[in-house]
């Protein structure tokens, strides 16, 4: 199959980031997130962990329109390169 055949398959899907697990910096950064999460909850009252669930469903909302802008940015550019090669 092609490229674009493997993409209207699901068999390639951009919004995985599998690529970013063999990062050392990633998985460290991602550990230092989630502890300091954990000890911020545990210190929450029923109410404030229900608006700080509240918010992370919001950023992520949020960071997944910014994924997808970038993603069709990137796809918008390296389109120009390929017309200007030809």
């Amino acid at each position: 199959m092609t490229t674009i055949e493997n993409l209207y398959h699901g068999n390639i899907n951009p919004s995985e980031n599998n690529h970013l697990q063999g990062r050392e910096d990633y998985k460290n950064l991602l550990a230092l997130v989630s502890r300091a999460q954990e000890k911020l909850v545990a210190t929450f009252s029923a109410e404030q962990c229900k608006m700080f669930e509240n918010y992370l469903i919001n950023t992520e909302e949020l960071s997944v329109i910014i994924e997808e802008e970038m993603f069709k940015a990137g796809f918008s550019i390296a389109m120009k390169f390929v017309m200007e090669i030809q």
